[in-house]
């Protein structure tokens, strides 16, 4: 039997039994449309994330690569850069990089490492602005300890319990920053209270902390604009690479990158994976909507005897059958599937209306769809199909 004249045969099928094939449809619209619904708003909404994580504000992907000098003094007595336009142009050059500039200490976080408690840490220091932070203990900056340059400094709450659990007690200790002693004096909230909180972990005075690195012209970052398509933890590598080998300061620190894609990588997996978890949860609907479409073919097959008889009579053979039966189900799953993405991009794209972002048709959902329909349609309609083949000519006509 041709292949067009077996999915006539199902359609007509399907159609004079319709009010049943519509509610058996139904199981399966629900399902898929909560999977897709799921699915589309859980991407959307990974995209966002890391899409926020990973770009500046004009929107280009960009990677800072910072450099640790072994010997601050060596750099604080002399005019040596840390970044030479040569290190600059070595840069240019690497495959993947779009720009290169320099980062003013007033634009970016700075990582500095820690000795507390035997144990080495690696927190953010930022510089503060006046009067804005809410103190929690301590107080704020005084004016003529900015103007005087003196060494005092605010610390997060976190960091603060990372030094000693008491944070009265932590207040007018000191913490070693590059290589001078600054004075704690106020404990603030941030640093690490959210998960995309920027703000940093300890905060200096600008004024006090440059006039000790004494490197106000000679910053000590630089930010690298990953160029379209390019993997931004591939090109740091890289750029690390040819700074180590050739850059002017090899020799008396190290070049490192904080991998931020790592960062977004982890948070797009954790995403990923709780959105798979709810849309499994979900899917058991398909399951109980595949025992439906079951029960409906068993049904129509011991309806149809006579019909599977008059076939088999007339020189049909049992894989015709068997087909027959299989086309039936997989019409309906299929056409369910198709409705019930329709229907579940529809629910997430008016729900993304009232998000701060916007869900799209992805390869992965339509093809997702058309499996899970197929594997119904297979799956709870190849035993139905078998026992309609199977059916006994002699049984059927006595």
């Amino acid at each position: 039997m041709k292949v067009s004249e077996v999915i006539t045969n199902a359609y007509q099928a399907l159609r004079q039994n319709t009010r049943r094939s519509l509610l058996t449809m139904i199981g399966i619209i629900i399902g898929i449309s909560s999977v897709i619904t799921i699915l589309s708003l859980g991407r959307g909404f990974e995209i966002y994330t890391v899409k926020n994580l990973t770009t500046s504000n004009d929107k280009q992907v960009s990677v800072d690569i910072m450099f640790n000098p072994t010997d601050l003094t060596q750099f604080a007595n002399s005019k040596m850069s840390y970044f030479s336009d040569v290190d600059l142009n070595f840069v240019r050059q690497v495959e993947g990089v779009k720009k290169v500039e320099n980062v003013k200490q007033s634009d970016n976080l700075l990582s500095i490492d820690l000795n507390v408690r035997n144990k080495k840490i690696t927190k953010s220091l930022g510089f503060s602005n006046f009067g804005v932070d809410k103190i929690e203990f301590g107080r704020q900056f005084r004016s003529e300890e900015n103007n005087g340059h003196q060494k005092v400094v605010l610390i997060s709450k976190d960091t603060a319990k990372d030094i000693n659990q008491d944070l009265t007690k932590v207040i007018g200790t000191g913490i070693d920053i590059k290589g001078e002693l600054y004075q704690v004096v106020g404990i603030y909230m941030g640093g690490a209270e959210g998960l995309f909180d920027t703000t940093p972990d300890i905060k200096v005075s600008q004024k006090t902390y440059q006039y000790y690195e004494n490197n106000r012209d000679r910053p000590m970052q630089i930010k690298v604009i990953v160029t379209k398509d390019f993997k931004p933890s591939n090109v740091a590598k890289n750029v690390i690479k040819k700074l180590n080998n050739m850059g002017s300061s090899r020799n008396f620190g190290k070049y490192e990158t904080f991998d931020m894609s790592a960062l977004t990588d982890g948070i797009g997996k954790v995403l990923k994976m709780l959105t798979f978890f709810i849309s499994s949860i979900a899917g058991i609907s398909l399951f109980i909507a595949g025992v439906g479409v079951m029960n409906m073919m068993y049904t129509s097959v011991s309806e149809r005897t006579k019909e599977i008889g008059v076939r088999r009579s007339v020189g049909a053979r049992r894989r015709d059958i068997r087909n027959q039966f299989l086309a039936e189900g997989l019409m309906l799953t299929v056409s369910a599937g198709i409705i019930g993405y329709i229907l579940g991009y529809l629910i997430a794209l008016i729900i993304s209306l009232m998000l701060p972002f916007r869900v799209s048709p992805d390869f992965f959902t339509i093809s997702l769809t058309i499996i899970v329909t197929l594997v119904i349609g297979l799956v709870f309609s190849i035993t139905p199909a078998n026992m309609a083949s199977k059916k006994d000519l002699v049984e059927i006509l006595r």
